[in-house]
């Protein structure tokens, strides 16, 4: 009896029983909690927020939210590849590279292949405060453990070349011993300037300026996206499916490699 196969087999059928159980059966609260959660105007909030006031309730509210406007910053924001104005980016370089990878197969004999891989070596996002508007009304967005969902920018690969000198976001990339550099790939992904905001999160009062933020709520969402309800709820549905269904292959793959190498 081979018990390393009954171990990573178990293993592998019990992490899919938890994508197919646990994870599947979280996406889908989050689903209905979308669904039925009341959408608020950011007037109404604030007309909200005032009628407290006046009652001196305002003082430590926190309330779930979710709520629509435009983006916007105080400051100008520029993407770094693609120089485009937006209201944030978030930028990355990787490092393509080839490198030798020694093994030894069964019998003891050495065997030498090059294998290509990556590695991050850069990255940026914005750090100008970010808005959500409707009309006159303004509310800050505390981006801190959201779930951001920007739209794709640049998207670029440029071949390595020995002679030029490399420097991202102010560090300098020196080449690595052992290894053959191939070229380095540009991404960024913005939310563009007045572009339609869905956000669902907790909105509080501070320093007598109103933020939506992370929930104090654990497992509350907090959703910060460039796509509409409809397109974030159908997302979260196709999730859950992913979930169900890769959870299931894994659980048979479990069992089979249990039964195969036993």
């Amino acid at each position: 009896m081979n018990m390393t196969a009954i171990v990573v087999g178990a293993l592998v059928a019990v992490l899919g029983v938890y994508l197919a159980v646990v994870q599947k059966k979280k996406t889908e609260g989050l689903v209905i909690e979308l669904k039925f959660m009341k959408p608020v105007s950011l007037p109404e909030i604030v007309a909200n927020m005032e009628n407290l006031e006046k009652e001196g309730l305002a003082e430590g509210y926190r309330d779930m939210v979710q709520t629509n406007g435009k983006a916007v910053t105080e400051e100008e924001v520029t993407a770094p590849y693609s120089n485009k104005v937006c209201a944030y980016f978030e930028a990355t370089v990787t490092r393509e590279y080839e490198e030798e990878e020694v093994t030894k197969d069964k019998d003891g004999n050495t065997q030498r292949r090059r294998v290509r891989r990556s590695e991050e070596v850069g990255s940026q996002k914005s750090d100008a405060p970010l808005y959500l508007k409707d009309g006159d009304v303004k509310v800050a967005l505390d981006l801190d453990g959201a779930n951001l969902q920007l739209k794709d920018g640049i998207d670029r690969f440029e071949p390595y070349k020995d002679d030029n000198t490399y420097e991202f976001f102010g560090l300098r990339f020196t080449n690595h011993a052992g290894a053959r550099t191939i070229g380095f790939r540009y991404k960024e992904q913005i939310i563009p300037l007045n572009h339609p905001l869905y956000v669902v999160g907790e909105l509080r009062s501070s320093a007598d300026e109103l933020h939506i933020g992370k929930p104090s709520e654990k497992g509350k969402p907090f959703i910060i996206s460039v796509k509409s309800k409809d397109e974030v709820t159908v997302g979260e549905e196709n999730k859950a499916k992913m979930f169900l269904y890769g959870g299931i292959a894994l659980v048979v793959a479990g069992i089979a490699i249990a039964i195969i190498w036993m």
